[in-house]
């Protein structure tokens, strides 16, 4: 899968980014929500892996943008803000992940979204 990891902390996208290449994926990293909009505009992704709390726009406001640009668009929440989770899944995000999780969960996770 080709995937767009868009989160703040720089060394999670890194360790994740290493993570899921050992597993064949294609990965991406924005270290905020404008960088991964500009990089979802230029290239077309299987999955976006999007974290709540971040400098400038939050992951809902990002979401909401990219929802609007691709009706298709799967989003996969990763976040320690547990209060966004009902609004990430009614709005359309295909899962929600509470952080801290051990990197096998989300690794199932973009699985399952994969074969959807």
């Amino acid at each position: 899968m080709k995937i767009l990891m868009i989160d703040d902390e720089i060394m999670i996208l890194t360790l994740f980014k290493d993570f899921m290449e050992t597993f064949g994926h294609k990965v991406e990293i924005a270290i905020d929500g404008d960088t991964g909009l500009k990089k979802f505009k230029n290239t077309n992704f299987d999955l976006i892996v999007m974290d709540y709390r971040m400098h400038g726009k939050n992951g809902i406001q990002v979401s909401r943008e990219m929802m609007n640009m691709d009706k298709n668009v799967k989003i996969l929440f990763v976040s320690a803000d547990s209060s966004v989770k009902k609004e990430a899944i009614e709005m359309g995000a295909v899962g929600f992940l509470l952080k801290p999780f051990y990197i096998d969960v989300l690794i199932r996770e973009i699985e399952r979204v994969g074969k959807a």
